[in-house]
Parts: C-alpha cells; sequence; structure tokens
C-alpha cells in the first residue's frame, strides 16, 4: 500500500473531525483537462541522502519524494509519491528498514517501510511535530525530535521501531532536534539558543551538540559555537563527530561546510545541505552539497560526485478562466460587507462598503451612506448606549479613531495623532473609553473625555480587534500562540488582559484549534457577562465565561455555516454575522437563523470618450524594440490603435497629452502584494495611492482579509477609491497551525471545502494554498480552483507546482514547514533542478528579494517625496533602511540577490515564467518593486527583459494577456508615461509622471493629491 493510501488514517490521528459533510460545489463542473510531461533532472537543492549499511544502496530524498539509486550511481527509482510527503531518510542497521518524516496527515509524523518502498507504516501519530527519525544500533528504538509535549520547544523523544508509547529523553526550555546514535547507544543532537530577529519575533539557532545517555539521562557538551548555525550531527563507528555548519546569520547564511572533527573536509564545496552526513566507514562518508551528492574520503583526502538521473512527473492544468467582465457597466451587488456591526437595539446595522460608513435598518434593505469622502474606512463598533458608532478613518493623515452620532452626523476625535495608528477600535461597555492597536500591534487603552492613552497590552504579531467583558475589566485578544521557537506557526488563541494590572494569561477557543482570523472573527463578550463569541473552524461558537470575562467551559457551535464578523445585540439574545457576503441574525437561544436583505449597488466606473498620447518613445511591453514619435489612441478603457505620430485622425473632443520627452509603456504588475492585511492596514487611502505614484497599475492579492479585500475592490472598480486593478483573494487556506492573521487554520475536510465555498461565494481572483497545508488538500484547492472558480492557485512549494496541480509558487522559496526549501538552499542557491523545473513545467514563480540593504545601491530613492504618500513610520522604515545599508555595506546581502537573480535569468533563459512581486508590504510597497527590477538587471538581464517580468510575462502567467500586459490595439489601457528611457536605463522607469487605469489618466500629483503636495505631471496630464 502506498503512503498516500495511509493519509487518511494519519489525517484522522492528527487532526479533530467535523461533524458536518462538505457541502457539494455549485453546479457539476467539467472536469479540467492537463499537460503531462516527464522531467529529468540530475542536481538536487537541498537534497538528503542516506546509504545502506552495505555501502551499496544510496536512498535520496530530491524535491519530496525518495528515490534508490546504486552506490556509483545512475537512474534513480522512485519509491514515493509526491503527496506521500517523504523527507529526512535513514536506513536501519539492518539495511532492510527505511525510517523518515511524512507530512501526508498534516501533521509530522515518523514512518518506516521497507527499502524497496514497499510496507509503509506510520510509527507516531498526535498533533505534536515529530521530525528526524533516527535508528539505533541494534534496530529496535526510534530517536526524534518533537513538540508533542507543548511547553514551547522541541525535545528529543525515543519509540520502539514498531511504535508505542514515546519517551520523552530531553526536556530542555531551549529547542532540542536533530537526533544521531553513537555506536555505543548513546544520542547526540542540536541545542538551539533563544534569538530575536525582529521584534516580537523570536527564532531558534543551533548552537552546540550534545550527547545524552538515554538511559542516565547524563549529558555531554561536545561541540559549541558562538556565531553562525550548527545541524545534523552524525557519528562514525570509532567517535568522529560530524556536523554542518553555517557561517553568518539569518538572510545571509554562507558558507555553509561539512565539519569532521572540527575541520571542514573540504575547500572545493560550500554549501553543504543541513542533513545528517552518512558514515559508510571509519574514513568514508557520503553527504550532499551544492547540488551534488558526494563521496568523501578522509584519508585520501578526496571528494567524487556520484553522478545521478530522476525523473519527475510534471502536471500541467488546463482549465477555462473565469469572466472578469473588464468592460461591464451593469450594476453588481456589493460583496464587500466589512466589519459590520449589530446596534444595541438589534434594529441597525453599520458597516463599510464601497468606501463608505453605512447604516442599515433592518427590514429596509437600502443602506443610508453616513460618510461621503474618499479617503479610507474601518472597524465600526456601537457604544453601549446606541449613541455613538466609532470608526476608523485617515481624513486627517494617518487612520484615527472617530465617534460619530448616526442621527445628528455629530462627530468627535478623541484622540487625535499624526504618527501613530489607531486601528480596530472596541467601546468599554460605560461608554468612558476605548481600545485600538497601533502599527507595531500594541493595544491601548484611551479615555474618551480626556484623550488620555496608554498601552495595555505590548505589541503581539497583528492581534485582531480588542473586546471588553460585560465588567469591563478585562480585554479579549485573538493573537498568535507559537507552539516553539523553532518554527513560528502556532494556533491564534484568546490572550486575556487584566486592565487594572495589565496581567496576561492564554486560553484556548479548543484544543489544537484557532479563531479562524485574527481580524474580525472575536471573540466578542456578551453583554450579559455569561459568554463570548467567535469564529472556530469557520463557524460561530460560543463559550461560557465568568464574571470577569475568563472563559469558564467549553466552546460549543451555535451555527453549521461559514461565519465572519460576529457581532452581539444589547441583550445578548442575537448576534449578526457574515455568511459569505450576507449578513445573518442568530437568536442565541433557539439558533433560528433570519437572513438581512441589504441591497447595495454599485456601477464599474467605465471613462467616456478618448484620450490620445503622443508619446516620444514608446516600448509595447514585450521585446527588445522602442518606438519613436508615437500616437497611443485610447477610447472609454481600451487602446484603439498605436500608430506613427500623425498617421491617425485625432478622435472629436479627445484629449490629447504632449509627452514628446517622455516614454510610455504598459503600467508595472505588482505580483506578490497583500493590500488588506497585516502592515497594509495601516496605510489606508494610501496604499493604493502609493502603488499609482509608483506606475504599478495591477496587483496580484497573494493573501488577505476575505471582506476587506473585497471591498477594496469594488471601491476600486466603482471609483470610490484609487488604486491599481486589483485581483484580490480572500485569507491563504492553510494547516491545523497559522501564523499571519489572515490564514485560516484548517483541521478538517468539511471545513476545507467550506473554505473554498467562501472563496467562490466572494467571487475572488485567485486561491492561496498556505505552509502547512498538506499537498493532498492543496490538490483539492487546486481541483476546485480550475474546475469551479476558473482562477489559479499557488503555494510556497516547487513540488505542488509541478507535479501536482499547483499553476505558481508565490516566493523563489519562502518560509517551509519542513524548515528548508527544496526550490533554494539556505544559503540561497538554487541549482539545474529548480530552474528545470520551473521552466520546463510551465508552472510561474516570483521573485520576492525581501532584501532592503540592497537600497544602498541607489541611495536617492529613499529621499523621494512620493514616497511621503506612505504614513510617516513607513517612511522612516525606508529612510533607516537607506541608512543601515549605506552606513553598513553587506557583501554579503549583495551575494544572495546576486544568487536569487542568477535564478531568474536561469529560467528566462530556459524560457519559463519568471515574474517580478515583493511580498508588500511586508517589503515597503512600490519602492521594493523598483529595486527588484534594477537588481535583475545590475546581475544579468537587459532593461526589457526585467520590464518584461512586471508587463507581458506577468499577464501570460495570469492568463490574462489577451487583455494585459501589452500596449496593442484592443487591450485594456493600462499605462504609464515615465520621464526618460527606461529601455536604457531601468532606473528611468521609477521617474513616474502619469499613470493611466482602465482609460482613466491621472498624474501623479493628483494621486498624491490627499496626502502630499506635488507638481509631477500635473502640467502633462491635467485632472479630469
Amino acid at each position: 500500500m502506498r503512503l498516500s493510501a495511509l493519509a487518511s488514517a494519519a489525517l484522522l490521528l492528527s487532526v479533530p473531525a467535523f461533524s458536518q459533510a462538505a457541502k457539494p460545489v455549485a453546479g457539476k463542473p467539467d472536469a479540467s483537462t492537463s499537460k503531462t510531461k516527464i522531467i529529468t533532472i540530475h542536481e538536487g537543492t537541498n537534497m538528503a541522502s542516506t546509504v545502506s549499511p552495505d555501502g551499496k544502496t544510496v536512498i535520496l530524498d530530491l524535491q519530496g519524494i525518495l528515490f534508490s539509486l546504486p552506490i556509483e550511481g545512475g537512474k534513480a527509482k522512485q519509491l514515493t509519491q509526491p503527496t506521500d510527503e517523504a523527507a529526512y531518510p535513514g536506513f536501519a542497521p539492518d539495511g532492510k528498514t527505511v525510517v523518515f518524516q511524512s507530512y501526508a496527515g498534516g501533521t509530522f509524523h515518523v514512518w518506516k517501510m521497507n527499502a524497496d518502498g514497499t510496507g509503509l507504516k506510520q510509527v507516531t501519530s498526535g498533533h505534536g511535530d515529530d521530525r528526524e527519525p533516527r535508528i539505533s544500533p541494534d534496530g529496535k528504538t526510534i530517536a526524534f525530535a518533537s513538540d508533542r509535549d507543548f511547553k514551547g520547544s522541541y525535545d528529543i523523544w525515543t519509540v520502539g521501531i514498531d511504535g508505542g508509547e514515546p519517551k520523552q529523553i530531553t526536556s530542555g526550555t531551549n529547542d532540542e532536534y536533530e537526533p544521531a546514535w553513537t555506536p555505543d547507544g548513546k544520542i547526540v543532537y542540536v541545542s538551539a539558543i533563544d534569538e530575536e530577529m525582529i521584534p516580537g519575533l523570536r527564532v531558534a539557532t543551533g548552537r552546540q551538540v550534545i550527547q545524552i545517555d538515554p538511559t542516565t539521562l547524563e549529558k555531554k557538551t561536545l561541540v559549541e559555537v558562538k556565531t553562525g548555525r550548527i545541524d545534523s550531527p552524525s557519528v562514525s563507528s570509532d567517535g568522529k563527530l560530524a556536523y554542518v555548519y553555517f557561517s553568518g546569520a539569518g538572510q545571509t547564511l554562507f558558507p555553509s561546510k561539512l565539519i569532521v572533527d572540527g575541520k571542514p573536509i573540504s575547500s572545493k564545496y560550500d554549501d553543504a545541505f543541513p542533513f545528517e552526513a552518512a558514515w559508510m566507514s571509519p574514513t568514508s562518508l557520503l553527504y550532499t552539497t551544492n547540488g551534488k551528492l558526494v563521496k568523501a574520503d578522509l584519508s585520501a583526502k578526496t571528494e567524487t560526485e556520484i553522478p545521478f538521473t530522476a525523473d519527475i512527473k510534471s502536471i500541467r492544468p488546463i482549465f477555462k478562466s473565469k469572466d472578469y467582465r473588464f468592460d461591464s457597466k451593469l450594476p453588481r451587488q456589493a460583496l464587500g460587507l466589512y466589519g459590520p456591526a449589530l446596534s444595541p437595539d438589534g434594529k441597525q446595522v453599520a458597516f463599510v462598503a464601497l468606501n463608505q460608513l453605512y447604516l442599515l435598518t433592518i427590514g429596509n434593505p437600502v443602506p443610508k451612506a453616513l460618510t461621503n469622502d474618499s479617503f479610507y474606512k474601518q472597524g465600526p463598533m456601537w457604544s453601549a448606549d446606541g449613541k455613538w458608532i466609532a470608526y476608523v478613518s485617515d481624513k486627517d493623515g494617518v487612520e484615527n479613531v472617530y465617534l460619530l452620532d448616526p442621527k445628528t452626523g455629530e462627530e468627535k476625535h478623541p484622540s487625535p495623532s499624526k504618527t501613530t495608528a489607531q486601528i480596530f477600535p472596541a467601546l468599554s461597555p460605560d461608554c468612558k473609553w476605548f481600545t485600538s492597536q497601533d502599527q507595531t500591534g500594541a493595544t491601548h487603552l484611551t479615555e474618551i473625555a480626556t484623550g488620555k492613552d496608554s498601552i495595555v497590552a505590548p505589541a503581539t504579531f497583528f492581534p485582531g480587534r480588542a473586546g471588553f467583558s460585560a465588567n469591563g475589566k478585562t480585554l479579549a485578544i485573538a493573537t498568535i500562540h507559537p507552539y516553539t521557537k523553532r518554527f513560528r506557526e502556532g494556533t491564534s488563541d484568546i490572550l486575556l488582559v487584566d486592565i487594572a494590572t495589565k496581567k496576561q494569561t492564554w486560553h484556548k477557543p479548543a484544543p489544537f484549534e484557532s479563531v479562524t482570523t485574527r481580524t474580525e472573527d472575536g471573540p466578542v463578550y456578551s453583554p450579559t457577562g455569561k459568554e463570548m463569541a467567535f469564529v472556530m473552524s469557520d463557524v460561530l461558537y460560543t463559550m461560557p465565561v465568568d464574571e470577569n470575562g475568563v472563559p469558564a467551559g467549553k466552546a460549543e457551535p451555535l451555527n453549521n455555516e461559514v461565519t465572519d464578523a460576529p457581532t452581539y445585540n444589547g441583550d445578548g439574545s442575537k448576534l449578526l454575522y457574515l455568511n459569505n457576503g450576507k449578513l445573518k441574525l442568530i437568536d442565541r437561544k433557539t439558533k433560528a437563523i433570519t437572513p438581512v436583505t441589504v441591497s447595495l449597488k454599485y456601477t464599474p466606473e467605465q471613462p467616456a470618450g478618448s484620450t490620445v498620447i503622443h508619446a516620444g518613445k514608446f516600448w509595447k511591453g514585450s521585446g527588445p524594440d522602442v518606438q519613436t514619435d508615437v500616437d497611443v489612441v485610447v477610447t472609454g478603457n481600451r487602446v484603439i490603435s498605436v500608430t506613427p505620430h500623425g498617421a491617425t485622425p485625432v478622435p472629436a473632443g479627445a484629449k490629447v497629452i504632449e509627452a514628446t520627452n517622455s516614454t510610455v509603456l504598459p503600467g508595472l504588475w505588482e505580483n506578490h502584494s497583500h493590500p488588506n492585511s497585516d502592515n497594509s492596514i495601516y496605510y489606508g487611502d494610501r496604499m493604493g495611492r502609493l502603488w499609482m505614484a509608483y506606475g504599478i497599475t495591477t496587483l496580484r492579492d497573494m493573501a488577505d482579509n476575505a471582506y476587506r479585500a473585497v471591498e477594496e475592490k469594488e471601491a476600486f472598480v466603482s471609483g470610490a477609491a484609487v488604486g491599481p486593478r486589483l485581483f484580490a483573494t480572500g485569507e491563504a487556506v492553510d494547516g491545523e497551525r497559522v501564523y499571519y492573521p489572515m490564514m485560516i487554520a484548517t483541521t478538517s475536510e468539511a471545513q476545507l471545502q467550506r473554505e473554498f465555498q467562501r472563496l467562490h461565494a466572494l467571487d475572488f481572483d485567485f486561491l492561496k494554498l498556505y505552509v502547512r497545508l498538506p499537498y493532498s488538500w492543496m490538490k483539492k484547492g487546486d481541483e476546485f480552483a480550475h474546475n469551479v472558480m476558473g482562477v489559479q492557485t499557488a503555494s510556497h512549494y516547487l513540488l505542488p507546482a509541478v507535479a501536482i496541480g499547483n499553476d505558481g509558487m508565490s516566493h523563489v522559496s519562502a518560509t517551509a514547514r519542513t524548515g528548508w526549501a527544496y526550490s533554494r538552499s539556505l544559503t540561497g542557491f538554487s541549482y539545474s533542478d529548480v530552474q528545470q523545473l520551473e521552466a520546463e513545467s510551465g508552472m510561474w514563480t516570483i521573485s520576492t528579494l525581501l532584501n532592503q540593504s540592497i537600497i544602498g545601491n541607489w541611495p536617492a530613492m529613499a529621499d523621494d517625496s512620493r514616497y511621503n504618500i506612505a504614513p510617516p513610520w513607513e517612511k522612516n522604515r525606508l529612510v533607516n533602511g537607506r541608512n543601515a545599508a549605506v552606513k553598513n555595506p553587506s557583501t554579503a546581502s549583495e551575494d544572495r540577490v546576486m544568487r536569487e537573480e542568477s535564478t531568474v535569468k536561469g529560467v528566462l533563459d530556459r524560457k519559463g515564467l519568471y515574474i517580478g512581486g515583493t511580498d508588500s508590504p511586508l517589503d515597503l510597497p512600490s519602492t521594493s518593486l523598483h529595486l527588484n527590477l534594477r537588481s535583475q538587471v545590475k546581475y544579468g538581464l537587459q532593461p526589457w527583459q526585467a520590464l518584461e517580468t512586471v508587463t507581458s510575462i506577468a499577464a501570460k502567467a495570469a492568463l490574462l494577456d489577451k487583455d494585459l500586459g501589452t500596449l496593442e490595439k484592443g487591450k485594456l489601457a493600462d499605462l504609464i508615461i515615465v520621464d526618460g528611457d527606461p529601455l536604457t536605463n531601468i532606473s528611468d522607469v521609477t521617474n513616474v509622471q502619469c499613470v493611466m487605469t482602465n482609460g482613466h489618466l491621472r498624474s501623479v500629483a493628483e494621486i498624491a493629491a490627499p496626502f502630499e503636495k506635488l507638481t509631477t505631471g500635473a502640467n502633462m496630464c491635467p485632472a479630469k
């Protein structure tokens, strides 16, 4: 039996089931087709190896598939399937058994099999991650690393070869992992120190090799280093110690060397992979490095590469893309009802939609707009007496909390701030205080009468809206609670804060479960003081609490459908929530559900009339050729013609733009953005304008808060807000453990299907499958996205994109549940296996540098007044990054960039699809994309090739090249006018003067006007 057939049993052991059966998908989609091919590779990136005791057979973990290979090399034989997710193999002393770790069931566990791939059996189970198994010299015991005691760190455990109850060997507070056995039955392992990489994020870095006797528990430190990183010790039959040592730190690890008895064994290889070397004798061992499988002879001081080839099957889905209705003028129902709040009397609902604050009287489906401006809105919440609605706006420059009387229109601004954001307001039961969160993630308590403000809870990683207990003494906040420091993921738990003492206590919504998102999904307290409500597994739950709001019982479900944003009425008898774009009320006692009808229509903004742009230079978006003295004629939202100047009559009444000293080219694509999550929620109206001011006319959203993303897209489409063309998505679908606030912790197949239905109901343009979602569930996501939604998918992983059906990979490499990526080594190299698989499979990959230090090459970018459109703390981040890069230039950082760009060039040279993106706003929006382009040119591409990654190739990768990506007759009119010639000097593409999106032309001065006074482009492209 194959491992993937056993994975279902593993899943039942690993994650809790949910009683509801998955709902069938709407309609009966036609089965998608696919192209398949075999890609033969001969190198491996971050591959691991083990060798049989007789020295005849090697087993390779190559791209997450186990292969067997004769020690002489040759053609590798595949043993496992991609969905088996097998890794880290190790031979038993008898040569017949191989142990490995598998993620097939959604949690890492120890498995074993026969050396020929048969006889697969799961050895451990449960919610703990069990990793890095190794068999004892007597063949009876498996040592492995696990966090299964759930006390905040990895420890070394053992279990019998046939399973049973694991035994804990270490129990320190440091993370302890990567065990190996000594010949006399002791265990050596890595011990890590706790380091803070960024404020609020601590990680484990291996600095010691420790030996422990599993019987007496006596310990001895064998190796200790002060800098760098240690991985994967192993011990020879005569007691020699080998381990992998990485110089550097963080993103600048390099070089990495295999160390034996304290000294590097090689002067040739400098990228040893972080896996255990396999001892073949006291003087020879096998290890993986620089993409190669290498046998080292310590006596002869020689190293011999063992050649191999391996076949990987590529599957490229073919499906019918959704209709994006680019030219439609028909009214649409708004789905982006963001942050609805039920009034205390239960008769009205406040919410944000189409960039305005609305008030709905239940029973009258047409809501009333309470605001009428272009600024950002967020987070409405009622006061307990029903007099005020607290909400967020950036109309005075930075997002702040305002109090609005919906009856009279009176408004208060209790605590104005120009330097600190205030989001997610909640009002105290006595209406004297409100809480909010600033851009660092700290929770503030503000007195309304005086504006006096203080921090009541220190920063956590992107917490949700705080909720006051009924007696006003306690705050409840959903925030991340990591399992260990070695890996960042955990559960989104409930953090309680005693307002008087600021004491914090953690409470779980349920064992191994999360509050669904850390945004608008609770917890919220009932005004009765008897319970709190929150969303878990995508459905509505309540949990009893004591008089101080402390959980006092088990959470119980109230409904059985997708839920978001619950709020109570004043007596706690009803809860309002969102279900797939619709409002619903549930009776707390009877559980009867009543739809709340909302009729809110908008019409896509489609410009009328014609514009003629007389361009001194023109680049259509592909190839090296530049035209001169060209007329670009736009009517409505489409390009009508591109001809030599004067060859086409000017349409009657057309605007004529003289850009004779400028270059016209397609607008730029930001292919990896998060415009409605994380740091972006603090930008407000500035975000869309900042991107446009730097020539970015299209955003591909790679995971966001669902309703905020829908609301923003509808605001852009309707013209209610200013921003690029947005291809949006909601939260990423993740596994049981999560990290970011917009990742859905998915713990059952029923919930998985509910989440797919939610994304479909909200008409999203993309489906993100995140780090802890097992490949088997990713495959289900691919099938749903392609067959039902007609949209693409992506993950962080190479193999699902190649062999399962993901359309792309959202980074060259990024966070991986394994701790390493198969697409890039820890030192930054991607070998030919990666470049072949990416190019020959037809998938797309996004290059996200995430390296602000390269701004030291172009320091003036930080002085650009356009970046004053950003919030002041983000402008400071840019300036501080520049200053640090100039003061302390980093060769290691530059080398890291060079290695990534060599991968980009390698794939493009093979005719693959590489596209530019930045992961903004984790990296700085706008400038990061331009740094990305400049780096591509600095390290090998021609300017036109770099620009293609954010124009024509980007559109082709997104299956949108019939409408976007180039400026040709019939294409959508998304273009930019820049000062200079970016096809000669790539830096000139930053000099944006005017931007056209969907036929609507704006100068940079007009775009920036609400936040920064500029003149750029104003004389060339006057406001409409």
